[in-house]
């Protein structure tokens, strides 16, 4: 259980904007419930972090309602954000997220959320439980103004818990700013239990507590009856221009002197496999997300990065002539294609150093060219293939040293340092 005295992490922040979830038929009715279990069924976890803001989400195990209490003293947590949406607070069976606003840029923060059950007997009548609260977590909010600017990535867990509790021990060493979850985080989507044991509380680790959560989908987090509804756990960003609202999985977030790119390769088969019954729609949106990365590496906070790291997670090129790209209906693909040939020249333009992905369940390098300026490194997988892998970086003012680190072995698989970045 993830009460008062619990666990590390969970995330805070300023203001008192805010949104929760409301209920979704998929979860109200479809699901095995169980009155074993707790009322609060994970830590916080930070995620859709800005310089001013970022959001709490945690899973409950009953109908609750609940909010998020914080402030820049450990001991005088003196605002609270209640989140809420068309004038209704947050109440739901599975999933409470709240948004914190107005906060200030590289500003370390407390907080704690507290939980309450609440079910509803009729329209004016109802249950309504003694709030529960976390230990007091803390974060910190990104911006330009700090010296150093660090990540760290991991993909291709497949709900393998022995891999996750790996990892999640792995991640909680190295402390970077922000974790990276490339894709491939489940089979397929099924339910908000499953959601809730291999994403937000894998292997019972409270890995993103204090250190926000970036998340880029796989080919297999868009699979199953579930997959339309992972934003009640993994919310889309939000985004202040109209035209980028096609995208809102795609994100671009500055750290110090690192800027980090979330895009979004879709599925390893192309739209018109029989295997989608004409439900994919994949390759326009790699056509949008192409636009949408024009626009982003222009803007102020990201073009003034010295560094510029980039995520997805099929491979975006590929060195063998022979193959898949994802645009056959045999198998399945090794790179995507059609986005490397939408994105890579817009990366290359910027000067992009590295392409960070997953996917092929096996590490590998490509350096980069004098045509394509970026290189692409490729993360492990899981336990059942024996490489499992973080990939990590660490940028200063002068350079970003990348590694990649094989924890099965215990091994360094590489370690490569950029230069201050170029446009072409």
């Amino acid at each position: 259980m993830y009460l008062s005295t619990n666990r590390r992490n969970f995330l805070g922040l300023l203001t008192i904007s805010g949104l929760g979830v409301v209920s979704n038929p998929v979860l109200w009715g479809q699901e095995n419930r169980s009155d074993d279990f707790p009322l609060v069924d994970s830590p916080p976890v930070l995620q859709c972090p800005c310089d001013t803001g970022v959001t709490v989400v945690w899973a409950v195990g009953k109908p609750a309602t609940g909010w998020v209490e914080f402030g820049i003293d450990k001991d005088k947590l003196d605002q609270t954000a209640f989140g809420g949406q068309d004038g209704l607070l947050p109440q739901h069976n599975r999933f409470l997220q709240i948004r914190l606003s107005g906060l200030k840029p590289n500003t370390k923060y407390f907080y704690r959320i507290a939980t309450t059950s609440f079910e509803y007997v009729s329209a004016y009548k109802f249950k309504r439980g003694e709030p529960v609260f976390s230990d007091v977590y803390s974060f910190t909010t990104s911006g330009d103004g700090k010296k150093n600017g660090s990540f760290s990535s991991i993909n291709d867990t497949h709900e393998k818990q022995k891999t996750l509790k790996m990892l999640t021990e792995r991640l909680a060493k190295i402390d970077a700013d922000y974790t990276i979850w490339n894709g491939d985080l489940v089979n397929y989507l099924s339910s908000a239990n499953q959601v809730v044991k291999s994403i937000l509380r894998p292997a019972d680790a409270p890995f993103a507590a204090e250190r926000p959560l970036l998340y880029v989908p796989g080919n297999h987090d868009y699979r199953g009856r579930w997959a339309r509804n992972l934003e009640m756990a993994l919310p889309r960003w939000e985004m202040n221009d109209i035209r980028d609202r096609e995208v809102l999985r795609n994100f671009a977030v500055r750290t110090g002197p690192l800027a980090l790119i979330g895009l979004d390769t879709g599925e390893d088969k192309p739209d018109r496999h029989p295997a989608w019954a004409g439900l994919a729609k994949f390759e326009p949106y790699r056509i949008t997300q192409r636009d949408w990365l024009e626009r982003t590496l222009n803007k102020p906070e990201i073009a003034s990065a010295p560094f510029i790291v980039a995520f997805c997670h099929i491979p975006i090129f590929s060195s063998d002539p022979n193959a898949n790209g994802g645009d056959v209906l045999e198998n399945w693909a090794s790179f995507q294609r059609q986005a490397g040939n939408l994105w890579g020249p817009v990366l290359s333009k910027h000067g992009v150093q590295l392409v960070v992905c997953g996917h092929h369940h096996n590490f590998s390098f490509e350096p980069a060219t004098d045509e394509r300026t970026w290189a692409q490194v490729v993360g492990g997988g899981h336990e059942d293939n024996k490489q499992i892998t973080v990939i990590h970086g660490h940028a200063d003012s002068n350079k970003l040293e990348v590694v990649v680190d094989e924890l099965h072995e215990g091994k360094e698989l590489g370690k490569w340092t950029f230069e201050k970045r170029t446009k072409n």
